[in-house]
């Protein structure tokens, strides 16, 4: 295969997959056995709450388009890759544009909502993407002119030793990996036990991964575990004693006991 080619052929498949997974996201939102999805929904209803449009068919709406559009783009990289697949580059660099086109006409979207709704954050990130894809067509457009050269995997010894080095380490991290998982994913969805830091007052440390229905399980089992007590406040521990956000969070649960309260309304 010729070196443009491979070029051309890896972003075709870089951004088919991007989008590939990014519509799998829409579909999969929750948090799962190798995969960990984002509640765009829950997102979408926080965004247009902050405008004060707290229907849920306003993020319904917003969501179930920007979800078409993703598709749109899904559909025109994976015609691309496979008129490429085929040998026949002009209609693949056709399919192509298209889909650069339709793909910065969501990132620029996006950029307004982002001003919108004041997440500066996300607009950095979506203007870095509209410009990687500018980059991604000049690339795959004119490097079609670039010199016809070869590109072969030649097995000298380097090669040898760096496939060998590199098996090694691979086959050792995966290991590590499943180990871990193994280990822990039952974090999932068992229940935290709380420790009593003070009296009446329980910490409850949330493993990675840990989500809204940990939470829930975490409250109704320690109300079944502790009849005598009654839960007065429950607080989340502020950012600067979270680990990662979204994936680590200290929970306070304070109490009394309910024979206290009975004796003090007699």
């Amino acid at each position: 295969m010729k070196e443009k080619n491979v070029i051309r052929f890896s972003i075709l498949i870089f951004w088919t997959f991007f989008w590939g997974l990014s519509v799998l996201d829409k579909i999969i939102p929750d948090v799962h056995n190798l995969w960990v999805g984002k509640d765009f929904f829950a997102l979408f209803v926080k965004f247009f709450g902050s405008l004060g449009l707290k229907n849920p068919i306003f993020a319904t709406i917003a969501l179930a388009s920007v979800s078409a559009l993703e598709v749109v783009n899904f559909v025109f990289y994976l015609l691309s890759l496979v008129n490429f697949s085929r040998g026949n580059e002009s209609l693949s660099e056709k399919w192509f544009f298209r889909a650069i086109f339709s793909s910065l006409t969501l990132f620029s979207l996006f950029s307004i909502a982002d001003q919108v709704f004041g997440d500066r954050f996300q607009l950095l990130e979506h203007g870095l993407f509209w410009l990687i894809l500018i980059a991604s067509w000049i690339l795959f457009k004119y490097i079609s002119k670039s010199d016809e050269k070869s590109f072969s995997l030649g097995f000298s010894k380097d090669v040898k030793v760096a496939l060998a080095i590199g098996t090694v380490i691979t086959v050792i991290t995966s290991l590590s990996i499943l180990d871990f998982s193994e280990k822990t994913f039952t974090n999932v969805d068992s229940p935290v036990k709380g420790e009593e830091v003070v009296d009446g007052v329980y910490k409850f440390d949330f493993p990675f991964l840990a989500d809204k229905l940990v939470w829930e399980k975490t409250i109704n089992t320690f109300k079944k575990d502790h009849p005598n007590l009654k839960i007065n406040y429950i607080y989340t521990g502020p950012s600067e004693l979270n680990s990662k956000k979204k994936t680590h969070m200290l929970l306070y649960v304070f109490t009394e006991k309910k024979d206290i309260i009975q004796s003090e309304e007699k």
